[in-house]
């Protein structure tokens, strides 16, 4: 997706706002969503309650939206904990834009921004932006413009911006769009460094207002455990009659380190958690579409430290038992450690680990070779 498509999509998902209550003025951005068929603008809190000046009072007929050049009318405000609103709108509104929202960012992205900045006289405006802020357990983030002009800067900074508050923070990737926070404010009253201060999305995941187009780890683990019980018998034949090499490389293994009554069992469960595992990497790509990259790197650089302490050699099959067992837990250690994104989050944590263990075996990375063999 080219960045004038980006930019289209946005801008055909951005409304500007304006609130005016006791001849006082707050204006701002927002962005469309639709759900159950239901029209609504998200937006931050202070757009619509005022800043400096909070209005106590703002009702719905407060407020002017304008979304492509029509005057659009919100029927009720939805707050959540003072960090997001949620206006509903009255008619419902064709969206032309499909995007993803998330309850994180990434610090490699870059991100597009669109808002209504007064010091445009209320036309818009495009930004790019990147993100400053690693720490994904809290609910703010900070990002620095790119294209801020020099201006902007010193007392004239926040008259500047104002407006821009309520503008969605976007990026795209496998042209899919993906929408992670809201612009709260400059990063400091001078405007310096071009930082804003931006709200992540969790506010609106934990309201009574469920929106379906929202990812997060815990909804993907939940459809994970439906999806992957339907993994079938002829799907784990199936697996095996495509890919003979490698599952003869997991039948020699298994039979070298279990009782041979136990290896056609173990087959069997070993490539149902291989399946299950490329499942759980494909839901996880919803909330970063880099994940199978950055996880083939973790694989290499976890399978260069297992092999400086485990050896392929094996003196007996329970000796091969207890290198597995240990490989297992050295996976899983790495990947609660190192793979923030999981939030050790058990389930999927366990799919990651049985599939990168399983994927060894199924080549030569990882072996269980007797000694007298």
């Amino acid at each position: 997706m080219t960045e004038t498509e980006i930019k289209d999509l946005i801008k055909k998902a951005t409304v500007k706002i304006e609130v005016s209550v006791d001849n006082k003025i707050e204006k701002g951005t927002g962005i469309l969503l639709q759900q159950n068929e239901k029209s609504y603008v998200l937006t931050v809190h202070h757009c619509i309650y005022g800043t400096e000046k909070p209005f106590h009072n703002t009702q719905a007929n407060n407020i002017t939206l304008t979304f492509d050049s029509n005057n659009v009318k919100p029927i009720n405000i939805n707050t959540f904990q003072e960090n997001i609103v949620l206006l509903e709108i009255e008619n419902i509104i064709p969206m032309n834009t499909n995007f993803l929202c998330l309850d994180r960012l990434y610090d490699e992205k870059k991100y597009f921004i669109r808002g209504y900045p007064n010091s445009l006289n209320g036309e818009p405006h495009n930004f790019t932006a990147n993100c400053n802020d690693r720490d994904f357990g809290t609910i703010g983030f900070s990002m620095t413009l790119d294209n801020l002009t020099d201006d902007t800067s010193g007392e004239n900074a926040n008259t500047y911006i104002s407006g821009l508050s309520g503008s969605g923070v976007f990026f795209s990737e496998n042209h899919q769009l993906y929408l992670v926070g809201l612009v709260n404010s400059l990063g400091n009253k001078n405007g310096v460094f071009n930082r804003i201060n931006c709200i992540k999305l969790i506010d609106l995941h934990h309201s009574d207002i469920k929106i379906s187009n929202f990812h997060t780890i815990d909804d993907i683990s939940k459809k994970l455990k439906e999806i992957n019980t339907t993994i079938s018998n002829e799907a784990c034949q199936e697996y095996q009659n495509d890919n003979t090499v490698d599952y003869s490389h997991l039948n020699r293994k298994h039979s070298n380190i279990l009782h041979q009554d136990e290896v056609n069992e173990k087959n069997y469960k070993a490539i149902q958690d291989y399946l299950q595992g490329k499942n759980t990497i494909s839901a996880i790509k919803l909330l970063d579409t880099s994940f199978e990259n950055n996880l083939v790197t973790f694989i290499d650089e976890t399978l260069n430290h297992i092999e400086t302490y485990i050896t392929k050699h094996i003196s007996s099959k329970k000796e091969g038992r207890e290198n597995l067992s240990t490989i297992r837990t050295k996976v899983l250690e790495s990947i609660n450690s190192d793979l923030k994104m999981i939030k050790q989050e058990r389930y999927i944590s366990s799919k990651l680990q049985e599939y990168i263990v399983v994927g060894w075996l199924l080549n030569c990375n990882v072996d269980f070779q007797l000694r007298d063999e």
